[in-house]
């Protein structure tokens, strides 16, 4: 049976809201510009105290989504992009133990950079930068030299200086869009570039849910490459193509490969989880898409289908509100005349010094952040004892069975937690007299999925 046409519904979607666009591509744009000036200014501050030369990288590159043309508009409005950047050093300008490379560009970045959530780190593959206004940098480091035989080398900073092109992810990518997805010609009606525009869907729809840990962009991309079904008429019937092959690939098979040297993406474990979510939430896309080929299928129905997979306000408000629902229920509390105020600051490690105070549901936080709860101030008559309660919000805390949990009553003013799992993380704060509460409060943390490739 004929699919419900929405094709040119899914076009005005992908253009107005799932597509980065001109100012926001700008925007991110000026963001790397600015930390690359910073990372040059601070290795001649280094330079400058050690009294030795701290060269500066010779060039650089776009990475990632950002390179690819696959990042997105966050689906939360959170800011929450990643920008990547490959930095590339002369050899001698480096130290020759690719960690102290890294910890030298990380060094660099933490004499000029501000306002960060986490402070420049050097991880194992990129030294990350997280800034409280949303977006992340990833830099990974590079150094080219002329070999023996006179051949120019491009090695990559990791456990050990590895040969790697850091352009070789965005030239099998760009490939496979220009080589896979529909040509143009008078029998295509659909746009130049159609994998791209599936990969962006289906990239949307791993973020559409705060509460999901689903693949990052690589992996999602890798899956679409292997299953992309084109259409050479429609988009929808794509990328309803598409959804139910990465399904059935996935039931045979959870593995995924690196396109560029083959290495097992899902030997992590981390990753392996998130690609078998990713599976079971494919299975209820194609349950929920179903709809569309009912007989009795009209422009209401077909949009709500969509609407489970998009979670936008373009296709209808029900799953919009759903998530809405399920976010005031959780920060719901009892009406009391008394009160409690509570606040949150970061710190490296738990019990260690604090360096940034963090407003209840601001910005996205990376992982391994220790958080600082504190009672500010509250009315109720002494004495009281106190509650500490958390409530995270997301598929790995569910895994890991840290879904709730509370502390017995005390007279504690302070309670250290740390940013675990992807999702939301809300601490609430009772203050109990009696046997009963008299004031709560409570404090949200947004957590950003873990970036196993940078550890």
């Amino acid at each position: 049976m004929t699919m419900f046409d929405l094709t040119a519904d899914l076009q005005i979607f992908y253009d107005k809201h799932v597509r980065l666009g001109v100012d926001r591509r700008k925007k991110l744009a000026d963001h790397r510009d600015l930390n690359i000036v910073r990372l040059k200014n601070g290795l001649d501050d280094l330079a400058e105290e050690s009294k030795r030369p701290r060269p500066h990288p010779y060039d650089w590159q776009n990475q990632g989504g950002y390179a690819m043309h696959t990042l997105n508009q966050d689906p939360r409005d959170d800011n929450d992009y990643d920008i990547d950047v490959a930095l590339l050093f002369e050899r001698s300008a480096l130290p020759e133990d690719p960690r102290a490379a890294r910890q030298r560009v990380a060094d660099a970045l933490c004499k000029r950079c501000t306002n960060f959530t986490q402070e420049p780190t050097a991880r194992t593959n990129a030294v990350t930068v997280w800034y409280a206004e949303g977006y992340h940098i990833d830099f990974a480091v590079y150094r080219t030299y002329a070999d023996d035989f006179g051949r120019q080398r491009i090695e990559h900073a990791s456990i050990e200086w590895k040969e790697r092109d850091p352009q070789e992810i965005n030239k099998w990518f760009q490939n496979a869009v220009s080589t896979k997805s529909p040509a143009g010609g008078l029998l295509t009606k659909v746009p130049e570039g159609q994998l791209r525009r599936v990969v962006r869907f289906l990239k949307w729809f791993t973020r559409s849910r705060p509460s999901w840990s689903l693949p990052g962009g690589l992996i999602v991309s890798t899956l679409v490459f292997e299953c992309y079904r084109p259409s050479f008429d429609r988009d929808d019937v794509a990328l309803y193509d598409t959804i139910v092959a990465l399904r059935n690939r996935l039931a045979a098979d959870t593995r995924v490969y690196n396109p560029a040297d083959r290495s097992e993406f899902t030997a992590n474990s981390e990753i392996a989880n998130q690609v078998k979510r990713f599976k079971d939430q494919l299975d209820m896309a194609v349950g929920k898409l179903a709809a569309l080929f009912e007989r009795d299928c009209d422009r209401t129905r077909g949009r709500s289908a969509w609407d489970w997979v998009f979670v936008h306000g373009f296709w209808g408000d029900k799953e919009v509100a759903k998530v809405a629902m399920d976010e005031a229920l959780a920060s719901a509390s009892l009406p009391t005349p008394y009160f409690v105020k509570i606040r949150c600051d970061l710190a490296r490690t738990e019990g260690g010094k604090t360096y940034k105070r963090y407003e209840s549901g601001s910005s996205v936080l990376p992982k391994n952040v220790a958080l600082r709860f504190t009672v500010e101030s509250t009315n109720v008559p002494a004495p009281y004892k106190i509650v500490w309660h958390v409530d995270n919000h997301g598929d790995e805390a569910a895994e890991h069975k840290q879904l709730t949990w509370e502390t017995p009553p005390s007279e504690s003013f302070e309670k250290w937690t740390s940013t675990a799992f992807k999702g939301s993380h809300r601490m609430i704060c009772r203050i109990m007299k009696d046997g009963r509460v008299q004031a709560e409060t409570s404090h949200v943390v947004k957590i950003a999925p873990g970036r196993w490739w940078n550890r």
